[in-house]
């Protein structure tokens, strides 16, 4: 059991002459029997920002997720003003959250996917 992470560029190449940002789509899907709360964060290369502001990174509390359900989180991509082509890479990070009966909650494990984008 786990939590599975998919990712989606549209469209598939960030075009440097064109400066216009590529969506990318991330697909958390709770594949455990239980509901749990997930926490997903993204940390983007030196290159290429996560917002207007060329932000590196990003986090989004998705909160409880039911069993077999999926949540998807939809983040521009843009490219830095010295950006060269090439293939850069973004780190996502899904934290599993255990919450306790008492309401005491720590993360209690940490599945990762690391997805590249091409840079043209």
């Amino acid at each position: 059991m786990s939590i599975a992470i998919n990712t989606n560029f549209v469209p598939y190449k960030l075009d440097l002459q064109d400066k216009r940002p590529v969506q990318m789509s991330i697909e958390v899907i709770n594949r455990y029997l239980a509901q749990k709360k997930v926490i997903l964060e993204l940390m983007a290369s030196n290159q290429i920002g996560l917002n207007k502001t060329s932000a590196q990174k990003e986090r989004f509390e998705l909160g409880l997720i039911q069993p077999g359900e999926n949540k998807i989180i939809k983040v521009d991509v843009h490219p830095k003003n010295f950006a060269q082509k090439g293939e850069e890479n973004i780190l996502i990070t899904a934290t599993e959250i255990t919450v306790e009966e008492t309401g005491y909650s720590y993360p209690s494990k940490k599945f990762r996917k690391n997805a590249s984008i091409q840079l043209k």
